[in-house]
């Protein structure tokens, strides 16, 4: 079967491939969910004014959809977390474009999961996984020639699809971020247990210092949350966001729409005190993960951030049997609470030769640095030796 029988389509809303799109990816992963993409799209999470375009990208076979992945015209790098500001600048000041860029991914999510939706391939005829991966990256390629886009990022992808883009081409920049893993533990004692005694007696006194002022927590999903509970959310929200000079995309219908169509896929850790709300932690969750999204706080309380967004998350995931946590990007920090630095991949397409090849030797000279850190993070990793 050829490339030549398949239409490549574009679309400026997931609107119209909602019906076909959770069948693509046969996931749990909230983020690819189409009623996620569907929410920022239709409450203003991601717009043109907002320097996020919705540019979807399908496959189709004989009028069916076989193949899709979400994708955005964005004129800036906030909100991807990919951090490529510099380079942004390196080729702007060579006489190269950069934006607007076309991402694939999911916004405002530095999430690891499925980004090119080829599951129906494989039940047609002659096409096996490589090759339906194969028909997807020639796609975003074309696409990209075709409308004059000069970069292209897909982020976060796994591991997989990571190997099958290189295969195609794309450049490939290996990162870290900072996850918790079950490693068989049962209880949050099996987990310190499994610590080096210095790690483990720390995480004891954090954990004490917010018991000690009476201060509790509690899970609520997005199927039970009332409205007073989500309100408070979006409030601490909105609340980091103002403090650390960025723009709070996620609205409060927004939040609404999620937690009603995501239901128990949506979780809200409540911290309180004598009853009065104190922070929350909007986390989401999938079969197997569960994944830390925002924070905020109302008062400033020794160990609070760390109890309401690690320790909680971690109890959480051993309570309901989930075996990885993903607490967001960044935070050497989380190194000492039991995250370790875990692969992730963001994979790059440049229409440029020239500045194909700038790209690659900074990837490189950058992928050195990242080694030698990631050495020093293994030297202090604060399990036990196996």
């Amino acid at each position: 079967m050829s490339a030549a029988e398949y239409t490549v389509k574009l679309h400026g809303s997931l609107t119209g491939l909602a019906a076909h799109w959770d069948e693509l990816h046969g996931s749990s992963n909230p983020f690819v969910d189409s009623r996620f993409l569907l929410a920022l799209e239709q409450h203003g999470a991601v717009a043109n004014d907002l320097g996020w375009q919705p540019l979807h990208l399908s496959l189709q076979h004989r009028d069916r959809v076989v193949a899709a992945a979400p994708g955005y015209l964005t004129s800036h790098s906030f909100g991807d977390f990919v951090y490529d500001w510099g380079w942004a600048q390196q080729a702007q000041q060579a006489g190269f474009g950069w934006y607007p860029k076309w991402v694939i991914e999911v916004p405002y999510s530095p999430v690891t999961g499925p980004r090119l939706l080829t599951r129906p391939l494989l039940a047609i005829a002659g096409m096996d996984a490589a090759g339906a991966s194969a028909l997807m990256v020639q796609a975003i390629k074309q696409v990209a020639a075709a409308r004059d886009i000069d970069c292209v990022q897909i982020n976060y992808c796994s591991a997989s699809e990571a190997q099958q883009l290189a295969d195609g081409g794309f450049l490939i920049q290996h990162d870290s971020q900072f996850h918790w893993q079950r490693r068989g533990a049962t209880d949050f004692a099996g987990f310190l247990q499994q610590l080096r005694s210095k790690r483990r007696k720390e995480i004891r006194r954090e954990r004490d210092r917010v018991a000690a002022q009476g201060i509790t927590h509690r899970w609520v999903s997005g199927a039970d949350a009332s409205e007073e509970e989500l309100r408070f959310a979006h409030l601490c929200y909105e609340k980091t966001f103002h403090e650390k000079g960025n723009f709070p995309a996620l609205t409060l219908d927004c939040l609404h729409r999620l937690a009603q169509d995501l239901g128990p896929r949506l979780l809200l850790c409540l911290a309180a005190s004598e009853q009065a709300p104190l922070a929350a932690a909007i986390c989401l969750r999938s079969d197997s993960r569960l994944y830390g999204r925002y924070w905020g706080s109302i008062a400033e309380i020794d160990c609070l951030h760390f109890e309401t967004c690690y320790y909680q998350g971690i109890d959480y995931c051993l309570a309901h049997g989930l075996d990885v946590f993903e607490p967001g990007a960044g935070g050497g920090h989380k190194l000492q609470r039991g995250f370790v630095p875990t692969s992730v991949y963001t994979c790059h397409w440049f229409q440029q030769p020239t500045l194909r090849a700038m790209m690659h030797q900074q990837m490189q000279a950058e992928a050195q640095l990242r080694q030698a850190f990631g050495h020093a993070d293994s030297a202090v990793t604060p399990y036990k030796r196996q």
